[in-house]
């Protein structure tokens, strides 16, 4: 399959494909078309050393999806935790993979976005949550964040009892 004489959108198509066959998607990721690289990093079936050249993208869209794929390693999400962009930051806060160490570095991140994910995030502690309880409820008040705790079965029932009195039209 000849990519380079294919159109940009069957080459999106390709990327996209999870039976895409690797050597392909290695092709795909170096093409320079931000869609198609957008694309490769999405696909499961992308090989590691293709989700590791893009984790370094120029383009945050793609290290985001780098950093939400489910089969990026946990060295490379450490790196992409540091991102300046905080919707890559957000990517690996929302990887069911992401260990809970870096979700502890990022329970505290400036952008609700980040925190929210954390919330989320089946891997998240219940000392995480309630270290997370504790400051929403004293310092954000961010209505997102505190309704992902809220929702979250590994909060103990007393900091719900909080949240419902403090934060109750929310919930």
């Amino acid at each position: 399959m000849d990519i380079y004489n294919m159109k940009k959108q069957k080459q999106t198509e390709a990327a996209r494909d999870y039976n895409t066959p690797e050597n392909l998607l290695r092709e795909l990721a170096h093409l320079g078309s931000y869609e198609v690289r957008l694309n490769v990093a999405k696909n499961p079936s992308t090989p590691i050393d293709v989700l590791q050249d893009l984790s370094k993208d120029l383009s945050w869209g793609v290290r985001k999806h780098v950093a939400a794929n489910l089969n990026t390693p946990l060295e490379f999400l450490i790196n992409l935790a540091k991102d300046e962009e905080w919707e890559v930051v957000e990517g690996v806060a929302n990887n069911p993979n992401t260990s809970e160490v870096i979700l502890w570095n990022l329970a505290t991140y400036g952008g609700c976005e980040v925190r929210y994910a954390v919330a989320r995030n089946p891997k998240s502690s219940t000392k995480l949550l309630v270290t997370m309880f504790e400051r929403e409820k004293t310092l954000s008040n961010n209505e997102d964040v505190i309704t992902a705790l809220y929702k979250n079965p590994k909060l103990p029932y007393v900091a719900k009892v909080i949240l419902e009195t403090l934060f109750g039209e929310w919930l």
